[in-house]
This record gives structure tokens, C-alpha cells and sequence, in this order.
């Protein structure tokens, strides 16, 4: 360690991993690098295997950050070590460490040889009295850490308590000017409290931390935890900071309550304590109030930390590593350590570990000591049979690579063969997968059509029967250049796919010309069908407010019908007339059963109602016998239609329809 000018900090946590390079030059320190990189998956994630993602996340820093021969100090969560602070009887110097591990055994609940343990004493200026801080970590628990580390062929030179990093970077920074200071490290499930007092050190693991707040969001506003995530992050730029932080206030009290419990406590044990001021830091100081809030409920004041004040920062990072600062103390203090300049050198590594990775540390210097030996005394005959041994020794490798080889060209032979064919399958599946392009559209376009005929409305159909209207077909025809679609404005309905110069009509210009069909035996049919025009377009363009979060106004149907693109055609019997303003003469839908109309409605009639006409009269009956379709509606060659029947109208209806 001795000598160490360049180390790394990495600091493990359950989202991220972050790191900093640090190099030291003299007294000065200086930021080389740093970096965060985003779990794959939250580790508090149920059923995932945590060492996997590790796993991965350690690979991505390892391919952007290549470590060459770097010390590195990895952290470990105050949550899953152990921290006692305990005062020493007067004794001798040479005698602590006896004395110390009576107590390790007395504070420790393990067995010293399933634990890896280790001790830093601490005493005021201007006390006698010497306290010890015993720091341990079960032995299990460190080869997991560590068999992360070497899956990634990475030699670690020290493993430390998250805490305790903290406490070394903020005592390198001197941020606690002096006065007794409580250090408030908040992460994602926990919260680490360290005391700095008067050259003393106090720890305490509250498990309350980032997530927490999260669930009280995603409870209280209905979202999944990582919409909620999101909420959280933006709080301080969001309009609804006021509600968020509402949601999270319960959050914020519990969190008061074990700092009040834990401060307390340590007052209680240190009459002389003069605790004078809190240092927060973590991502969620980034939320809107805390600190405020904070401040008002201890009665202390509160300070964030802003930056590192010892450490001198490239230009091009300062601008990153300002954003980042609040999650990087762990990494900082870390490096620190690496350095040999931190306050406490305590290290969780186990004795075997540490030599494992020196000596791997060290191969290639015996390697290139053996190399120089033998190059300076070996004479050609040597190097001759060194070279022999050498082409010996590698024939396993060569048998390896050959066999390789012929794998990888087999493997290409038969891409190759699943090339030609691939062209062909891809068309099919592209086409299969095109019938199933639309279904959801469908099914809301056909309810609008139908639930917006005049008939749903009961009040007004029990007021006036006629006030319905019969569809007899619809068609459609998709194009992925709608604005440019043209209707025919034939009486069969249509489009065609004449260019005219049109804009789009939103956000997507693909979707349905569709022609509806139908009569109705209202006397005023344009009115009618001008209200059905007008609630058809109502439906089909609703929208919806969000009532979660930011109450957004969103669509609430996955299509919509295009600005002046429903138009509609009536033909009352002798003439038309249209929604754009033509018109004919009015009559009557036909004489007898040879009219256009009766063409249309005799067969619609057909087992629904039966009904005659009595003879010399307009009044109808329902027809009591079974008769002939013929015989129910007879009438006098000159005589006129019934009443109801005056001013009945069929139309075709055109509109096109957007899919979003």
C-alpha cells in the first residue's frame, strides 16, 4: 500500500454502482474519473438473483474503466456488519489489543473465527479516556461481496463499512468545522446516522431509506414503483412538488423519530456531547423540503453537501461530478483509503482473500523477473529447446482453436442455408401479423358506430318512433396515405386513391375511408342525420383526465376521426341532397312495393312487425294471420303512401378515420 498514487472507491448499492478515481500528488488529491452505472434490475427486486446483476454491472465498469494495476477499496452496507463503540479501561498501550478482543468477544454476536473483525480507538484531545470502535462482518457474507469481485478477475486491495468511507471523506473535507456533527448518508432501504464529536465516532443503521418514500408515492397516487421512481426524481422540477411531498410527509416523520431516538441515545451516553449541526447527503436530499423539514423538527442546522472541497476536479467533470456528488461520498471516502489518507484504516478483507490477490497482483512481475533471468543467460541451444517446449505446451490450445474454427465455419454453412429461405418466411410471418395489426381498433370503431344512432337515446325514441335510423352496410378501405384519399361520391359508396393537395391530419397519416349505409323514415332525416354526424365525431374524439399524478389530458381512443372529413348523402326519392349544401326536388319514396325505398324497407319489415293496410284507408293494422310478404303491404296503385312514410330518406355517410 505503501506508495499508492492512483486508487479507486466502489461503492455498491441497490441501484447503482458508483466509483471514483482519485490520484494523489504530495498533499494534493485530484479527480481522474468517476463514474455511475445503473443496475440492470433494483436489487431489492424479489426472487432475483442479486450476484448476477453485480455480476453484469461490474462488467460494464470494468469495460469503460480499465483498472491496469490500481488500488481499489470496495464498500460494504453499514446494514449488514456490526458497529460497537465501547470505553477502555486505563491499561497500558501495548495491552489495548488484548483488552480489545475481550470486548470483540463480549460485543460480538458470533463466534470471532465465523466473523472477519477489526478495531480504530479513539480519544478527545483533551480527554484521557480512550473509546474503541469494534467493526465486524461475517465471514460469509465477505466472500459473497468478494466472489463478485473475482468472477471479474478484479484484485481488491481493502474492504471497508459504508459508514465508515463517509466518515473518512468527511473528515479529509474537514465539513464538520469543528463542531459536533450528525451525518445523515440516506440510501435506498437504509439510512446510515454517524456521529463525528470531539475526535469521537458514533454509528447507527436506521432502516428507513429511498424506497420507502417511493412506496408511499406508488401508494399514494395508484402507480407502479417505478413510475412512482420517476415522480420521486422530478419532485423538485414538478408542478405537483406540493402533493408529492404531502404523500411522503409520513416518510419524513418516521425518519425524524429514529434520528431524534438515535441522537438521544448518544447524548445520553456522552454527557459532554455538543451535537451542533447535520450534513445530509444521498439522492434523496434531492427532494424538495427534507431539508427544511428536517430542520425544523430537530431544532439543528442543516447543511447539504455540495461538493468535495479538498479534491481538485478536471473542468470537463466538474459539471457531472456536482450532479452526482450527493451518492459518491461512499466511493470518495474509498478512494481516500486507498490513498493512505483517511482517518480510519480499518479493513473487513480476510487475511486469505487479500493474500490470494496480492500474490495474483504480483505474478507477472515474477513472471517478467523470471523472463530477464533467461534471457541474459540462456544460449541459443537453450532457446532452441525453450521454443520446442513452448510449441510442445501450446498444442492443447492449437487442438482447441482448430476445433473452434471448424465449429464457427459449420455454424456458418448453415446460416447460410437458413439465409435463403429467411426472405420468404419473413413476408409470411410480416403478413400474418398484419391481421392482427388493428384489432383493437375495430371493435371501438364499430361501438361508436352503432351506439351513436339516434335510437339509443329512450327519452327521445319513445317520444318520437321515427326518430331512428337503419345502417344496411358498411365499408371500409386502409391506406397509409389517408389526407391524400378521395371519396368517389358514387352511389355505391367508395374511395379512390386520387391525389388531392392535402395536409395530414395528425400524428398519423394511416388508417380506414369507411362509407356507411342506410335509411331512415324520419321526416326531418337531414336534421337527424346531422345529429348522428355530430355525436359519431364526439364519441370517436373523446379524450380522458389522468387522475393519478399530473392529470394530463391523454386520448382515450386509439383513432380518431380527421377535421372535415365526415360528410354524408341523402337521396329522397326524385332527387339528392347533400351536407355540402346541394339539393333536388322532394317526394315521396315510391308508389306499391315498386319504389326505391320499399326495395329497402319491405325486407328489413320481414318477420319484425307484419303489418296491412285497411281497405280505402291510410290506417295500418298488424296483420293477425300468417300471410304472404306481399299481402302486407297492399296498396291502390294511386293511392299515396301512409303518413309515416312521407319524407323517408336512405344516405350514405363518408369519413375517414386516423389510427394513432
Amino acid at each position: 500500500m505503501a506508495g499508492s498514487q492512483v486508487a479507486w472507491g466502489l461503492d455498491v448499492g441497490i441501484t447503482s454502482l458508483k466509483a471514483i478515481k482519485l490520484r494523489r500528488d504530495g498533499d494534493r488529491v485530484a479527480v481522474e474519473a468517476f463514474d455511475v452505472i445503473e443496475h440492470d434490475k433494483f436489487l431489492s427486486e424479489p426472487d432475483l438473483d442479486k450476484d448476477e446483476v453485480i455480476r453484469r454491472t461490474l462488467q460494464k465498469f470494468l469495460e469503460r474503466n480499465p483498472l491496469k494495476r490500481d488500488t481499489v477499496y470496495v464498500g460494504v452496507p453499514g446494514a449488514t456488519t456490526f458497529a460497537r463503540f465501547v470505553k477502555l479501561p486505563p491499561v497500558q498501550p501495548n495491552r489495548i489489543p488484548e483488552i480489545v478482543r475481550f470486548e470483540a468477544i463480549q460485543q460480538i454476536p458470533f463466534p470471532l473465527d465465523q466473523v472477519n473483525w477489526d478495531y480504530q480507538t479513539f480519544q478527545a484531545p483533551d480527554s484521557p479516556d480512550v473509546e474503541v470502535g469494534i467493526f465486524a462482518m461475517k465471514k460469509d457474507l465477505v466472500a459473497q461481496v468478494m466472489g463478485n469481485f473475482q468472477a471479474n478477475q478484479m484484485t481488491i486491495s481493502g474492504v471497508q463499512m459504508s459508514p465508515l468511507a463517509v466518515y473518512n471523506a468527511v473528515i479529509y473535507d474537514g465539513l464538520t468545522e469543528d463542531k459536533g456533527t450528525v451525518i445523515l448518508d440516506i440510501g435506498a432501504e437504509h439510512t446510515d446516522l454517524i456521529v463525528a464529536d470531539q475526535g469521537r465516532l458514533w454509528i447507527r443503521t436506521i432502516n428507513i431509506g429511498g424506497n420507502n418514500f417511493t412506496d408511499a408515492l406508488a401508494k399514494s397516487f395508484k402507480q407502479p414503483f417505478v413510475r412512482a421512481e420517476q415522480l420521486k426524481r422530478s419532485a423538485a422540477t414538478s408542478k405537483y412538488a406540493k402533493q408529492i411531498f404531502q404523500a411522503m410527509r409520513p416518510v419524513f416523520a418516521d425518519l425524524v423519530a429514529e434520528i431524534q431516538r438515535s441522537i438521544g441515545h448518544y447524548n445520553s451516553s456522552h454527557r459532554d456531547s455538543r451535537l451542533e449541526r447535520i450534513l445530509g447527503m444521498g439522492n434523496p436530499f434531492k427532494l424538495p423540503n427534507l431539508q427544511k423539514y428536517l430542520q425544523q423538527e430537530l431544532k439543528l442546522d442543516v447543511v447539504r453537501l455540495e461538493g468535495f472541497k479538498r479534491a481538485n476536479t478536471d473542468g470537463r467533470l466538474a459539471a457531472g461530478l456536482s450532479e452526482n456528488v450527493l451518492s459518491l461520498t461512499t466511493a470518495y471516502g474509498l478512494a481516500l483509503q486507498g490513498l493512505e489518507l483517511a482517518a480510519i484504516d480499518t479493513s473487513l478483507l480476510p487475511v486469505e482473500i487479500a493474500r490470494q490477490m496480492v500474490w495474483r497482483k504480483k505474478r507477472i512481475w515474477f513472471a517478467g523477473a523470471a523472463a530477464a533471468v533467461l534471457i541474459g543467460t540462456a544460449s541459443l541451444g537453450v532457446r532452441a529447446w525453450w521454443d520446442d517446449a513452448a510449441w510442445t505446451e501450446a498444442e492443447t490450445a492449437r487442438r482447441a482453436n482448430n476445433g473452434r474454427v471448424q465449429q464457427a465455419l459449420t455454424l456458418t454453412n448453415a446460416l447460410k442455408r437458413q439465409t435463403v429461405t429467411f426472405d420468404s418466411d419473413r413476408a409470411a410471418v410480416d403478413s400474418y401479423m398484419k391481421l392482427a395489426g388493428h384489432r383493437k381498433v375495430w371493435p371501438q370503431v364499430l361501438g361508436d358506430i352503432h351506439g351513436s344512432l339516434p335510437q339509443h337515446d329512450a327519452k327521445k325514441i319513445a317520444a318520437d318512433p321515427t326518430r331512428l335510423i337503419a345502417l344496411q352496410s358498411i365499408s371500409s378501405e386502409y391506406s397509409d396515405q389517408l389526407s391524400r384519399v378521395v371519396f368517389s361520391g358514387t352511389s355505391t359508396g367508395g374511395a379512390n386513391t386520387r391525389e388531392e393537395a392535402a395536409p395530414v391530419a395528425g400524428p398519423s397519416d394511416k388508417g380506414f375511408a369507411i362509407v356507411i349505409s342506410g335509411y331512415t323514415p324520419n321526416q326531418s332525416g337531414l336534421d337527424l342525420l346531422r345529429e348522428y354526424k355530430n355525436q359519431l365525431e364526439q364519441r370517436a374524439n373523446e379524450k380522458l383526465t389522468m387522475q393519478a399524478t399530473d392529470k394530463q389530458i391523454v386520448p382515450a381512443k386509439p383513432y380518431y376521426i380527421g377535421d372535415n372529413s365526415l360528410k354524408f348523402k341523402f337521396m329522397p326519392f326524385g332527387g339528392s341532397k347533400d351536407s355540402a349544401g346541394g339539393s333536388g326536388p322532394r317526394g315521396i319514396w315510391g308508389m306499391g312495393q315498386r319504389g326505391p325505398f320499399w326495395s329497402v324497407f319491405v325486407p328489413d319489415m320481414q318477420g319484425v312487425v307484419p303489418m296491412t293496410v285497411l281497405p280505402g284507408t291510410l290506417d295500418m293494422r298488424p296483420v293477425e294471420a300468417e300471410q304472404p310478404v306481399d299481402a302486407m303491404f297492399e296498396l291502390p296503385l294511386k293511392q299515396k303512401p301512409p303518413r309515416l312514410l312521407i319524407g323517408s330518406y336512405m344516405f350514405e355517410m363518408s369519413f375517414k378515420i386516423y389510427v394513432r
